[in-house]
């Protein structure tokens, strides 16, 4: 149906998402009959038997108002179709969200997410939020992909949140997901009663469901339906998703409240306490140490500036030399990291718990990996110089051994969160622990294996700059050098080449994490 400027005038479509199979759930009538009678134009509601109908209803022209689900709403929005113009805030609450639940029956065995698996399922339209969306991530994080049916006896799909809520109760599914909003209007309107029904499972906040009209439609004509929205609960009892609603507002408002929402939990009176402890812990460290940060930045301030004004301008007089300091500090830093790499292998391998073949090996191998963590590369590059001269091979193995220990605890920990199913499944048919290392273990950490390892890279590049003023070569030999003989135009030009050669190394890193992970 086209519509010009005119006849666009004579009536209004309103399609409305199928997230309820009961009127009272969605109760917009209201809403539209006072909308209807203030703009003196007739409004026809269509409620539509699924989110694509609804969609592709306002994008084909066919409708000009909306109510979509959040993620309808952003798909279509997407697209440039659409604009929110309100969202609702359902009776008693302070906000428009909502959540995504799983629920069961009471006595169900099933009591968290993980007791889904191989069980019945009834899950909404792949267009809902709380329906499919979130239940599809937050099931995925538990190991059950839904684009996976092998980890589900069944999975039944409902064409709307109440549809869900009777299978369950009918015994049909073994578990639910979905609307907070829903199930609470089904126990509230006495269609089911609470005690028959058990939360295993509950997202984060979802922001509400907005309103919506299309692009095209008049722009006079939309900011006269926007505010007489935002203001019909001062002269009509308004309703919405979840039944009556206590006012609309804004989306803008709606996404503040939603962001609050996330905020608000992490500052309670822990997180409060918390900081004031902190606070009063640094000024006692403070007076324990006799530090005056006033007068310490005045101080700083002064021969900051001295030393700053003698390092101007750079001296790249010695380049090729400062070049080849610089070439030998990413060499050292280089095999540094594939010592490191080598050694921590086997180690970390054997300080995971659930790869370990026994406790005493367990218990070694992280003791190797602590002792090496809290020794700093300095000292170990101190001994060394020590024990076998200037160079670089100090510096190499001082960054080799402490790396090691922070890589093995990054792989240790990669095994023991590993889905364990494909190494029983391996393990059941009688294969090797080397087999199951190789087809279970490492395809589920090499993502990680590449990240953490780019990660001591960069890091070991930081770290063989600093080692080279103990002796271990690099660079940093050459700025120590710098600053002893006061040459301070020359360290400006070390500094540099230091910044620019880390500086290029992380694009590159950066560059190898993205295509591997």
């Amino acid at each position: 149906m086209n519509r010009n400027a005119n006849d666009a005038h004579k009536q209004l479509t309103v399609v409305i998402a199928p997230a309820s199979d009961h009127e009272s759930a969605l109760d917009l009538r209201s809403l539209f009959d006072y909308l209807s009678e203030k703009i003196k134009i007739p409004i026809h509601i269509k409620f539509c038997q699924t989110y694509t109908e609804t969609i592709e209803a306002l994008s084909n022209d066919k409708a000009d108002i909306g109510w979509l689900g959040p993620f309808a709403y952003l798909k279509a929005s997407r697209e440039g179709i659409l604009d929110s113009f309100a969202v609702g805030i359902p009776k008693g609450k302070n906000s428009p969200n909502y959540h995504s639940i799983i629920i069961s029956r009471q006595r169900s065995p099933i009591k968290k997410i993980e007791d889904i698996r191989n069980r019945r399922i009834a899950i909404g339209d792949r267009h809902s939020a709380s329906g499919f969306i979130i239940p599809e991530r937050e099931l995925g994080e538990a190991g059950m992909s839904l684009s996976r049916p092998e980890n589900f006896k069944e999975i039944v799909v409902t064409k709307n949140h109440d549809e869900a809520i009777r299978f369950l109760g009918e015994g049909r599914v073994d578990v639910a997901a979905v609307s907070s909003v829903n199930f609470e209007e089904n126990i509230r309107e006495n269609k089911i009663k609470r005690s028959a029904f058990q939360i295993i499972h509950i997202s984060q906040d979802i922001p509400g469901a907005p309103l919506v009209f299309t692009k095209k439609l008049n722009e006079n004509l939309k900011l006269k339906i926007k505010n007489l929205v935002l203001n019909a609960h001062k002269e009509i009892d308004v309703g919405g998703y979840g039944g009556k609603m206590d006012r609309y507002i804004d989306p803008a408002e709606g996404k503040i409240k939603l962001l609050e929402s996330y905020l608000q939990p992490q500052w309670g009176w822990r997180t409060k306490a918390s900081l004031i402890a902190g606070l009063i812990v640094t000024f006692l460290i403070m007076l324990d140490l006799d530090i005056n940060p006033f007068q310490l930045a005045s101080t700083a301030s002064n021969y900051l500036v001295d030393v700053v004004s003698r390092m101007m301008p750079p001296d790249f007089s010695n380049f090729s030399t400062l070049a080849k300091s610089m070439f030998e500090t990413i060499e050292i830093a280089f095999l540094g990291t594939l010592l490191a790499i080598l050694l921590s292998i086997p180690i970390g391998l054997f300080s995971a718990r659930n790869f370990a073949p026994n406790l005493t090996l367990f218990y070694f191998c992280r003791a190797i990996t602590v002792f090496f963590r809290a020794i700093p590369e300095f000292i170990i590059a101190m001994i060394l110089v020590i024990a076998v001269g200037f160079g670089a091979v100090p510096g190499i193995v001082a960054l080799g051994f402490h790396t090691m220990g922070f890589l093995a605890k990054f792989y240790a920990e990669a095994i023991e969160h590993v889905n364990t199913g494909p190494m029983e499944a391996l393990e059941s048919m009688g294969a090797s622990r080397m087999q199951v290392l190789s087809f279970s273990i490492v395809p589920q950490i090499l993502p990680s294996f590449v990240g953490n390892n780019m990660y001591i890279l960069d890091r070991n590049i930081r770290m063989a700059t600093m080692l080279g003023i103990v002796g271990a070569g690099g660079i940093g030999y050459q700025l120590q050098s710098s600053f002893r003989m006061f040459e301070y135009q020359e360290v400006s030009a070390i500094i540099i080449m230091i910044f620019f050669t880390i500086f290029i190394i992380d694009i590159i890193s950066s560059y190898i994490r993205r295509k591997f992970l």
